[in-house]
C-alpha cells in the first residue's frame, strides 16, 4: 500500500499526496499518483468507508466501500484525480465525469446501477453508486474463453436489449457509445449491469456527427469515428460486435469492422440469427435494425421462443424443447417433455425445476413443491427454484417456510426483485406489514417496473390506511401493466376510503371486466354502490362475489351493510354472523354485530360483541362508542363516559361518539355539557340529524326555547317524517308562549305517530 505523502525532487521535503507544489520550496511536485492509491479505513464525506479497491486505470478508480449512514450498506466508489493534467485535459476529464453522474441520476433500470451521491474531495471527483457483486463480462471470457452456450447468449441479449430499449426511448434518446465486455458487469444469478457511461451522449436531431470520435475499437460503429452523429443504431452495432464475439470466439479488436459469418465458428447458429447479426454489424447505420426492441423480437423469432425464463446450462435439446414449449405457456406439452428430462435423467436439477414451474403455472403447487425440492436438493443455488418452492409455500398457506425459502434466494442473489417481492409477499401472510413493505421496496429499488411489487405494495398500504401512498402505487401498477386486476381493485379501494365514490366504482367495475372471477373486485363494487345509497344494486354485486365464493367474508359483511340500512335486522346479524364465522378476526363485523344486537335490545350480548371487537384491535373507535352506548343503556353513565373519551381520543373527529356522550351527560343532567358535546358533534357533521333534536331537547332543559326551536326546525327539515322532531318543536314554541303553533306542531307529531 503507498503511502499519503510524496517527496520534492528539488528539496526532499516530505509533501501530502494532494499537493501540487512543495510547500518548502516551492517547486511543482512530481506528478507521481492517479488514482486508486487510498488506504483501506480511508473515510470519504465522512459518510463512506473504503473497504477494497477494486478496479483501476488511467484517471480513475472504483473502490468497495461501506455507507456509514446507511446500515453500512455496500457501494462502489469511482474516484477521478486532476492531480497532473493540463487544463485542457483537466476540463474534459471532468466534463466526463459530472456528466456521468448527471446521466445517471436520472435514469432508474434494473440493468443500471443507480446513483446515490457525487462529491469532491483532495482535488478528486467522486461518484457513490451501487455495489454489484460479480465480475465484468470481459473478466468472465478471460476465464471462460470461446464460444459461449447460445442459450446463455441470447439471456444475456435480451437483458442488454432491454436496458438499451430504455436508455434509446428517454427524451431525448441517450446514446451508450461504449458497449463492450468491460462495460458490462455480470451478478452471480447472471444478472446483467451496463456500467461506465463517461462517454454516453445525449442524441440531438439535426447534428451532422460527434464532437469528437469516442468508443472502443472493435466494438465502435463507424460513424463513431466523427463521420456522423451517434445514433441508437450505433449502440446496435456495438451489441452485434458484442454477441459476435461471445458466440464465435473471436475478439473484435484484433480486427474492426471485419467479422466473418458466425455461423462458420459455431453451427448452433441458424440462418435467422445469422442474417440479424449481419444487419447489426453493417457498416451503413440506416441498414441496421431500427431499435433495440426490434433486435429483442427478431432474437426471440431466431429461437422460435419468447424470453428466456430459464437459462440453459446443458445442450440437452429435449430440456431445450421443454423451456422452448414452457415460454411458449404450451404447458400440457412442456409437462411430457420435462418428464421424459427426469425420467431419462434423475439427476437434472434444470430438468426438475422446468418440471415445478409448469406444475405451478398449473396450479398444482404440492406437485411444484415436491419437484422444486429434488431440484435444490441436487443443486441448491438455483435461486430460480428457491424462489418457485417460496411461492407454492405462499399458495400452499405455509408462509412461515415460504419466508426461509425466499430468504435463501436471497443469500444467493441479494439483488433478485422476484426473491424480495416473494419476501414481502410471505411477510405479509404473517402480518408483519412493515418488513413486508421495506421487503417490497427492496424488490422496486432492483426492479422499479415490477407491476406485481407495485401492487403488493398498494395492498400493504391499504391495510395500514395510507390510502393516499396506496393509490400512488397502484398507479405505478397500471403503469406496467394496465391490465392488472387485482391493482384496479386495490386502487378502488384507496379510492373509496378517501370519498372519491364514483372513480372507485369505475375502478372495481373495470376490474370485474379483466378478471370476471376476481371476488374481491365484485366485493369492492358492492361497496361502493352501498355507499352511493344504490342498496339494491349493492346486493346483486355482494351476492355475485358469493357465488364465486361463499367463505368470503367481505361479501357477507357487506350484503349484512345492505340489510342493516334497510332495518332488517335479523337477516342483517345472519349476515354478519356468515362474515365472522369465516374470519373470526373480523373486527367490523364484530362491531356491527354489537350494533344489532343492541338495537334488538340485547345489551349484555352487544356488549360482548364490542369487547371481542376491542381484544381484536384497542384501537377502533366505533366498536368504543358502541361499547359505550350500550353501558350508557345499562346505566353505566360513567363506564359509558370513559367508553365514549377512548373513542374521541383515537378519532377526534367521530361525530357519532360526540353525539353519544351527549346523550350520557344529558342523562347525568350535566346540560351545559352536553349542549357542547352536541355542538361538537354539529360542528363536525351538519348532517346529523340526531343531534340537532338532541341539542333541542338540551335547549329546552335549559330554557333557551328560542335556541331550541331553531334546532329543531333543522332537524324537522333534514326529517320532516320522524314525529319527536315535532315533539321538540312544539316544547319550544310553548316555552315561547306561542300556543296555537305549539297544538300545530303537536298535531303534527300526533299524525305521523299514528301513520
Amino acid at each position: 500500500m503507498t503511502t499519503q505523502e510524496h517527496f520534492c525532487n528539488d528539496c526532499g521535503a516530505e509533501n501530502p499526496l494532494s499537493a501540487r507544489f512543495c510547500q518548502v520550496c516551492g517547486a511543482l511536485l512530481p506528478f507521481t499518483h492517479l488514482t486508486g492509491e487510498l488506504p483501506e479505513q480511508t473515510l470519504l464525506a465522512q459518510r463512506y468507508q473504503l473497504m477494497s479497491r477494486i478496479g483501476q486505470g488511467g484517471m480513475g478508480a472504483v473502490y468497495k466501500a461501506s455507507d456509514t449512514n446507511f446500515n453500512n450498506r455496500p457501494v462502489a466508489i469511482k474516484e477521478m484525480s486532476s492531480a497532473g493534467l493540463t487544463p485542457t485535459v483537466l476540463k474534459d476529464a471532468e466534463d466526463a465525469f459530472t456528466h456521468e453522474a448527471r446521466l445517471l441520476a436520472g435514469l432508474l433500470h434494473p440493468n443500471l446501477p443507480r446513483i446515490y451521491d457525487h462529491f469532491t474531495e483532495n482535488d478528486r471527483s467522486y461518484l457513490v453508486m451501487d455495489f454489484i457483486e460479480g465480475q465484468t463480462m470481459e473478466e468472465f471470457l478471460e476465464i471462460a474463453a470461446g464460444i459461449q452456450p447460445l442459450s446463455k447468449v441470447l439471456a444475456w441479449a435480451e437483458q442488454l436489449c432491454d436496458v438499451l430499449d430504455y436508455l434509446h426511448t428517454q427524451q431525448p434518446p441517450v446514446i451508450f457509445r461504449d458497449l463492450k465486455p468491460s462495460n458490462v458487469m455480470l451478478s452471480k444469478s447472471g444478472h446483467i449491469y451496463l456500467i461506465d457511461f463517461g462517454i454516453a451522449r445525449i442524441f440531438k436531431p439535426g447534428k451532422q456527427h460527434d464532437t469528437v470520435a469516442l468508443g472502443s475499437p472493435g466494438y465502435a460503429a463507424p460513424e463513431q469515428y466523427g463521420k456522423a452523429q451517434s445514433t441508437p443504431r450505433s449502440d446496435i452495432y456495438s451489441l452485434g460486435a458484442l454477441l459476435h464475439y461471445l458466440l464465435t470466439g473471436v475478439d473484435p479488436s484484433d480486427q474492426p469492422f471485419f467479422f466473418l459469418p458466425a455461423s462458420t465458428k459455431n453451427k448452433e447458429i441458424g440462418p435467422a440469427l445469422e442474417m440479424l447479426l449481419q444487419r447489426m454489424l453493417e457498416m451503413d447505420s440506416q441498414k441496421r435494425p431500427a431499435d433495440a426492441r426490434e433486435v429483442m423480437d427478431e432474437l426471440r423469432r431466431c429461437v422460435a421462443g419468447g424470453p428466456m425464463t430459464i437459462t440453459l446450462t446443458t445442450s440437452n435439446p429435449l430440456l431445450e424443447q421443454a423451456q422452448k414449449l414452457y415460454t411458449q405457456k404450451n404447458l400440457e406439452e412442456a409437462l411430457k417433455l420435462y418428464n421424459k428430462v427426469v425420467q431419462n435423467d434423475a439427476t437434472s436439477p434444470l430438468g426438475w425445476q422446468g418440471y415445478a414451474l409448469t406444475q405451478g403455472l398449473r396450479a398444482r403447487h404440492k406437485d411444484a413443491l415436491e419437484a422444486f425440492e429434488r431440484a435444490l436438493k441436487l443443486n441448491p443455488n438455483l435461486v430460480t427454484s428457491w424462489n418457485g418452492k417460496g411461492t407454492a409455500l405462499s399458495v400452499l398457506k405455509r408462509p412461515k417456510e415460504a419466508l426461509l425459502a425466499f430468504e435463501r434466494a436471497l443469500e444467493l442473489d441479494g439483488q433478485n426483485a422476484a426473491a424480495w417481492n416473494g419476501k414481502g409477499a410471505a411477510l405479509n401472510a404473517l402480518n408483519r406489514l412493515d418488513q413486508a413493505l421495506a421487503a417490497f421496496d427492496m424488490a422496486l429499488h432492483y426492479d422499479p417496473q415490477m407491476a406485481q411489487a407495485w401492487n403488493n405494495k398498494g395492498l400493504i398500504l391499504n391495510q395500514k390506511k395510507r390510502y393516499s401512498d396506496a393509490l400512488q402505487a397502484f398507479e405505478k401498477a397500471l403503469q406496467q401493466n394496465p391490465q392488472l386486476a387485482t391493482s384496479l381493485s386495490g386502487k378502488g379501494t384507496a379510492l373509496q376510503e378517501i370519498g372519491r365514490q364514483r372513480e372507485a366504482l369505475a375502478a372495481f367495475e373495470k376490474a370485474c371486466q379483466l378478471s370476471p372471477t376476481l371476488v374481491h373486485a365484485w366485493s369492492g363494487r358492492g361497496m361502493a354502490l352501498y355507499d352511493m345509497g344504490r342498496l339494491r344494486d349493492a346486493a346483486g354485486m355482494f351476492d355475485t362475489a358469493l357465488s364465486l365464493d361463499d367463505k368470503y367474508a367481505l361479501a357477507y359483511f357487506g350484503k349484512g351493510q345492505v340489510l342493516y340500512a334497510e332495518r332488517r335486522l335479523k337477516q342483517a346479524l345472519s349476515m354478519f354472523d356468515r362474515a365472522i364465522q369465516y374470519n373470526p378476526d373480523y373486527v367490523e363485523a364484530w362491531t356491527r354485530r354489537g350494533n344489532v344486537v343492541d338495537e334488538l335490545g340485547d345489551y349484555m350480548y352487544a356488549l360482548q360483541c364490542y369487547e371481542q371487537a376491542l381484544h381484536l384491535n384497542a384501537h377502533y373507535a366505533q366498536a368504543w362508542s358502541g361499547k359505550a352506548g350500550v353501558l350508557r343503556q345499562l346505566g353505566r353513565h360513567y363506564e359509558a363516559l370513559k367508553a365514549y373519551d377512548f373513542a374521541i381520543d383515537i378519532d377526534p373527529k367521530f361525530s357519532l361518539a360526540w353525539n353519544g356522550k351527549g346523550n350520557t351527560l344529558y342523562s347525568l343532567n350535566n346540560y351545559d355539557e352536553a349542549l357542547k358535546a352536541y355542538e361538537r358533534a354539529l360542528q363536525l357533521n351538519p348532517r346529523l340529524t340526531t343531534a340537532w333534536h338532541n341539542k333541542a331537547l338540551v335547549l329546552i332543559r335549559l330554557h333557551r326555547y328560542a335556541d331550541a326551536l331553531q334546532a329543531a326546525e333543522e332537524a324537522i327539515r333534514q326529517r320532516t317524517d320522524d314525529p319527536d322532531h315535532w315533539q321538540r318543536k312544539a316544547e319550544a314554541l310553548k316555552g315561547l308562549k306561542r300556543k296555537q303553533e305549539a297544538r300545530a306542531a303537536e298535531a303534527q307529531a300526533t299524525r305521523l305517530r299514528g301513520a
